[in-house]
C-alpha cells in the first residue's frame, strides 16, 4: 500500500509517530505481562521502521530536487 502525502504531513506523521514511541517505553517499562509487554515492542519497533522509511524517502525527495536538470 502506498499513501502520498505532501511533505508538512509527512512532518506532521513523523511527529506523531515520534510522540506515540515516547509513550510506549514508558508503557513498556511499566508493564509486568510478557505478552502485552511483546505486542507494545512490537507496535514501538513499526513505528521507528515507520519514521526510517519517512526520513528515507524525504532524502530522496531532496536528492532528485536538487540533482541537475538534464
Amino acid at each position: 500500500m502506498r499513501i502520498d502525502m505532501t511533505a508538512d504531513e509527512a512532518a506532521m506523521l513523523k511527529g506523531l509517530l515520534a510522540d506515540c514511541m515516547l509513550g510506549l517505553k514508558r508503557e513498556i517499562a511499566r508493564t509486568e505481562h510478557h505478552g502485552f509487554r511483546h505486542e507494545l515492542v512490537q507496535r514501538e519497533e513499526l513505528c521507528e521502521s515507520l519514521i526510517a522509511r519517512l526520513d528515507a524517502d524525504e532524502a530522496d525527495q531532496s536528492r532528485t530536487s536538487s540533482a541537475p536538470a538534464s
